[in-house]
């Protein structure tokens, strides 16, 4: 069974998400923001199942799958396979500057 581990930098992000998005009021409940978040870490931990693309800069990564939760919003997470180890080394979404520096084939 493959093994799913998170960096420190997205186990912050994680932690983050779900108060910025209740801040910014993205969600009107703190738990509709937390359901929201809980639905990425179940895609995050799905990644084995997935096929994944390669990703354009590995900085983040050599590889990344990507998760469409709303219409508006793809959520990119980018991560290494080594044996039966996935670390994931980054989650961005398509509202962030970055993600198009490291990500292929949008």
């Amino acid at each position: 069974m493959e093994k799913i581990k998170l960096t420190p930098l997205v186990l912050d992000k994680l932690k983050e998400l779900s108060k910025n998005l209740f801040e910014k009021e993205y969600f009107g409940f703190i738990e509709q923001s937390e359901e929201y978040v809980q639905n990425l870490k179940s895609f995050i931990f799905s990644i084995p199942s997935l096929k994944p693309k390669l990703t354009t800069n590995n900085k983040f990564g050599s590889f990344y799958c990507k998760y469409k939760c709303y219409h508006k919003t793809t959520w990119y997470v980018s991560f290494d396979i080594e044996d039966d180890c996935y670390l994931i080394k980054n989650i961005t979404n398509n509202h962030s500057a970055d993600y198009p520096n490291f990500i292929a084939n949008l």
